[in-house]
C-alpha cells in the first residue's frame, strides 16, 4: 500500500502532527488575509494569494510527511532541495498557466506560508518536559 510507507514511526509521530497542524494552521490564516485582500481588492487578488500559497505549502506539507516517516529514502538535505525545487516548479506552472497573476499578491502569499510555519511551531510548542512526552 502506498501510505504505509509514509506511516509515522513512534519518535516521529508527534513531530509529523506538530508539522502538519503548523501548515494547516498556516493555510487557514492565508485564507482568512485571502478573504480580506480579495473584500478589499478584488477575487483575482485573493485567489493569487492562495495560489502563492498552496505553491509553497504543498512542498512543505510532503517534507513534513516524507521526513516523518518510518521508511524515510531521502536525506533532510535532499528532502530540503526537493522542496525548493518543486516550489520553484510551482511558480513556474502558476506563471505560464495564469500569465496575468499579480506577482505582489502571490508574493505575499508565497512569502506568508514561507515563515508562518516556523513562527507557529514556536509558539504552539514548547520543549517536553519529560522524554515520555516526546514520543507521544
Amino acid at each position: 500500500m502506498i501510505l504505509a510507507k509514509h506511516a509515522a514511526s513512534g519518535p516521529f509521530a508527534t513531530t509529523r502532527k506538530r508539522l502538519l497542524k503548523a501548515v494547516l494552521i498556516t493555510m487557514m490564516f492565508i485564507s482568512g488575509a485571502a478573504g480580506v485582500a480579495g473584500a478589499i481588492h478584488g477575487v483575482r487578488i485573493a485567489l493569487d494569494m492562495l495560489l502563492g500559497a498552496v505553491v509553497v505549502l504543498l512542498p512543505s506539507g510532503w517534507v513534513a510527511v516524507s521526513l516523518t516517516s518510518e521508511r524515510s529514502v531521502l536525506s533532510p538535505i535532499w528532502l530540503g532541495l526537493a522542496r525548493y525545487s518543486l516550489a520553484t516548479l510551482g511558480f513556474a506552472a502558476l506563471f505560464s498557466v495564469r500569465p496575468g497573476s499579480d506577482p505582489v499578491a502571490v508574493l505575499a502569499g508565497s512569502a506568508i506560508a514561507l515563515f508562518l510555519p516556523s513562527v507557529v511551531m514556536a509558539k504552539t510548542s514548547g520543549p517536553a518536559s519529560t522524554p515520555a512526552e516526546n514520543t507521544k
